[in-house]
């Protein structure tokens, strides 16, 4: 499915691929804010993979008791997909939870969860959002910097005390540094766009597939400057990686 959204009073018509998350503006793919910080290195996912590789394959054997070829090779591959499954299952979890948010911002009253984890979650939103007095003003904007050539879209906008700040919502297990410089870009090309929408910050709401809940806000004008400039390091980086796919090293 694709979707089309005019952007800077109609000088920008921004063109998204949601099967293939890819935007495009006049047939021209343009990176998106994700996409640039992928480049980022995760250590911490290549030992939580290998450790589910390890928990499955010790679940998998029992003490004193013989296996033949085939089942060894069957414990072998349920480990070496483990991490494949648990992140799938994180998906579907965490893409619900996504959902249910946008369709409460949106205003069409989502029907509580049947699910407890997801209860609990959803409560802790609400509580959230009333202890705040938080008001949400618009849900998954797209937004695209003239500047720099990048596309995103951000998840939510919304005042807490009057005050405006643009935010993200996490399923992850964390809260970590390269989500504030995402918002960082997101808050950038939107200030670009819309130069008199005046931000007190940013946010990340994690919303845990365990019923845990957090947020962080950004509002130190510093580090978000900060936090932007890391992010085009990144986006320069990544562009020099995509250039060296293409580079043909002399081997004469």
């Amino acid at each position: 499915m694709k979707t089309q959204i005019k952007l800077y009073k109609g000088d920008v018509v921004l063109e998204f691929d949601n099967f293939k998350h890819k935007y495009t503006l006049k047939g021209e793919a343009i990176p998106s804010v994700t996409g640039i910080l992928s480049i980022i290195n995760k250590p911490a996912l290549v030992n939580w993979a290998a450790g589910c590789a390890a928990d499955s394959i010790a679940e998998s054997l029992t003490p004193g008791v013989s296996y033949d070829e085939l089942e060894i090779n069957a414990i072998i591959e349920a480990g070496r997909k483990a991490h494949w499954q648990k992140k799938v299952d994180a998906g579907n979890i965490g893409t619900f939870l996504h959902k249910w948010i946008e369709s409460y911002i949106k205003g069409e009253n989502p029907g509580t969860p049947v699910n407890p984890g997801l209860q609990e979650s959803v409560a802790k939103f609400l509580g959230w959002v009333e202890k705040h007095k938080v008001k949400f003003l618009l849900s998954e904007q797209m937004i695209y910097s003239k500047k720099f050539k990048y596309a995103g879209t951000l998840d939510f906008i919304c005042t807490i005390d009057d005050k405006l700040y643009l935010g993200d919502t996490k399923t992850s297990s964390g809260i970590y540094p390269e989500m504030l410089v995402q918002t960082s870009a997101y808050r950038y090309a939107r200030q670009e766009e819309f130069p008199e929408e005046k931000y007190a910050g940013q946010l990340i709401l994690r919303i845990g597939k365990d019923g845990s809940f957090e947020f962080a806000v950004m509002r130190d004008e510093m580090v978000y400057q900060t936090m932007f400039k890391g992010f085009l390091s990144a986006m320069h980086l990544s562009k020099v990686m995509e250039d060296l796919k293409t580079y043909k090293t002399d081997t004469e």
